[in-house]
């Protein structure tokens, strides 16, 4: 642009260019379309999600064990007027997953108008009493359910954990031990089957005393090594059964004299004291 003045001639800048107009004018009619594009995919959503067409019309559930799939649709707050566009997936699945027996849960739309769900329920390894009463524990430590007098008590239970009340689905440490001895049993030898652990009690100080179910008499394990002494556990009563001095036995020491490095067999030597009383066939 220019302008004489008094014989001379003086450009100017323009104020805007072309280019920024252009510029200015393409962001302000996207900015509109995604405004209305907006507006329109919230009424469309807004009446799909009202529409009879896609209620739930059935919810096929699966995994149940322990749990009833009447316990699973109650906890997941569905009903016949849940609208499976309006279903929260993901709120549902924390509903489940917060329920005790509840490990793990999967929840699917299969459109028009059905949900899938998949549990995956705790399987207990042992029972531990504690204060408030005798709860499950799983094998990752987890203290998850209380027992009720209608649930399976073929289990092994572990005593002397000092907390006043279950602590949930966290899983509690001082259970490790007592839980991997239980563990080697499931699948161990023949004379010290998982059946046969009726009681591991924890003493103050971390060790563990183990009471069998066919003959109760306590079983000094103390902490660490615990492969090496269930082994060397069946490997003693396996001897105590052909010697049939099983009912004898009043007393097992599994670390009665420290290893050394001249024990092969490493963890120390085993105590067993016999009673003097014998049982009349």
């Amino acid at each position: 642009m220019k302008r004489k003045k008094k014989g001379l001639t003086v450009y100017r800048a323009s104020n805007h260019s072309w280019f920024g107009d252009q510029l200015l004018k393409v962001i302000s009619i996207c900015f509109g379309v995604l405004i209305v594009g907006g507006i329109m995919c919230l009424i469309a959503y807004q009446g799909l999600s009202r529409s009879i067409f896609f209620q739930v019309e059935m919810v096929d559930i699966k995994g149940c064990v322990r749990t009833t799939p009447t316990e699973i649709l109650s906890w997941s707050g569905l009903d016949v007027k849940t609208n499976l566009w309006a279903t929260r997936i993901g709120r549902i699945r924390k509903k489940l997953e917060s329920q005790h027996w509840i490990a793990a849960a999967e929840v699917t739309r299969n459109w028009p108008n059905k949900l899938a769900i998949v549990v995956r329920e705790r399987k207990p390894l042992a029972m531990v009493s504690l204060k408030s009463g005798l709860y499950y524990v799983d094998r990752g430590g987890v203290v998850f359910a209380e027992v009720l007098p209608v649930d399976d008590r073929d289990f092994p239970v572990i005593t002397g954990l000092e907390i006043d009340k279950a602590p949930g689905v966290e899983e509690e440490p001082r259970l490790a031990e007592a839980l991997g001895f239980i563990v080697l049993a499931e699948k161990g030898a023949v004379a010290l089957p998982k059946q046969n652990i009726s009681e591991i009690h924890l003493t103050p100080e971390g060790d563990l005393v183990l009471f069998m179910a066919d003959h109760a008499f306590p079983v000094y394990l103390g902490r660490g090594e615990l492969k090496t002494k269930y082994y060397r556990l069946s490997t003693v009563l396996s001897w105590l059964y052909r010697k049939e001095k099983y009912d004898l036995a009043a007393a097992i020491e599994m670390n009665y004299l420290p290893g050394d490095e001249t024990d092969a067999e490493g963890g120390g030597k085993v105590l067993v004291r016999l009673s003097d009383y014998k049982p009349a066939h």
